[in-house]
């Protein structure tokens, strides 16, 4: 299969918490909306984005904040949620990936960042594994 992707992706299996807002994602103002706390395992990171799972259930375009594992990045990252789903009997090659990896949830998510990360932190953060 053709990666066709700008940033590479660099697999770890740390832990990461985030938070994650409702409603109508147009309307969302994330420094004034009260955000819904949640935790993960990061499976993989780029310069652009990361991709997790979790038991949190959370829709497209949704904006959320990311507590990078790492004290390099004191404030947390922001972003977009562009892909999710259930990672059990899906048919996407992604899902197929990752659906062998023993780890607690049952959803991914795709974060798109709104800035890109600098290649030290993903390579000090895909290090940690």
């Amino acid at each position: 299969m053709e990666n066709k992707r700008q940033y590479q992706r660099k697999e770890c299996t740390e832990k990461v918490r985030f938070e994650y807002f409702e409603g109508d994602p147009s309307e969302i103002d994330i420094n004034t909306a009260k955000p819904f706390k949640a935790k993960g395992i990061l499976l993989n990171i780029s310069r652009s984005g990361i991709f997790l799972v979790t038991n949190s259930r959370v829709s497209i375009n949704i904006p959320v904040r990311v507590n990078l594992p790492t004290r390099k990045v004191k404030e947390p990252v922001t972003g977009i949620i562009v892909r999710t789903g259930l990672l059990k009997n899906n048919p996407t090659e992604l899902a197929k990936v990752y659906a062998h990896r023993r780890v607690k949830g049952d959803t991914y998510l795709a974060i798109h960042f709104d800035e890109l990360l600098n290649d030290e932190i993903v390579d000090i953060i895909s290090k940690y594994s």
